[in-house]
């Protein structure tokens, strides 16, 4: 059931490769295994995206993509798992896996604090610039954070998505199955 509404939501392979700014990609993206909904192939979209989600900017869903293409990972699945991270959620994950990398380099506990956001259109033109020396200011220490975080990230994000999974699966053979076995009751 869940599989049938997911179908009825996603575009279609062939309406994807039919837009003009794809169909030179039209080789690559057409095989099955990309667009397939298969436990698998979407436990691993899944881990794609969610450490591509960790990227900065508008690279997470071009590179979940990118990866997903060569490990034949579903694409909507790596996507769709990228969204995750967003300007709310971006300072919160970037200052953990900031922690996260100085608890595993043995660094001190030093605050770290995202540039003050000012309200205004010049704030705002500003916010961007900031935010990149600020991540640049933070060196090995996040980006070793971002490796631990987004390997656990992906794992966490491929055995959850396989056990939730099976149990659908499961559950659904067994309510179709005690559906079948009071049908023939007299």
């Amino acid at each position: 059931m869940i599989r049938r509404k997911l179908k009825h939501w996603l575009p279609t392979p062939e309406s994807i490769l039919e837009t003009r700014w794809l169909r030179w990609a039209a080789p690559v993206l057409s095989h099955p295994r990309l667009w397939h909904l298969h436990r698998r192939a979407v436990a691993l979209g899944v881990a794609i995206g969610l450490v591509t989600g960790l990227f900065p900017g508008p690279f997470q869903m071009i590179s979940a993509t990118l990866i997903a293409i060569p490990l034949r990972a579903n694409i909507p699945a790596a996507v769709f798992a990228t969204l995750y991270t967003n300007p709310i959620t971006f300072v919160p994950l970037y200052i953990l896996a900031y922690h996260v990398g100085a608890l595993f380099l043995g660094g001190g506990g030093t605050p770290v604090i995202p540039p003050e956001i000012t309200w205004s259109w010049q704030g705002l033109t500003q916010l961007v610039p900031d935010l990149v020396r600020w991540i640049s200011s933070l060196g090995t220490t996040l980006l070793l954070g971002l490796a631990i975080q987004g390997a656990v990230f992906a794992a966490t994000g491929y055995v959850l998505t396989m056990v939730v999974w099976r149990v659908a699966v499961t559950w659904a053979w067994r309510t179709r199955h005690e559906r079948r076995a009071r049908k023939h009751l007299p």
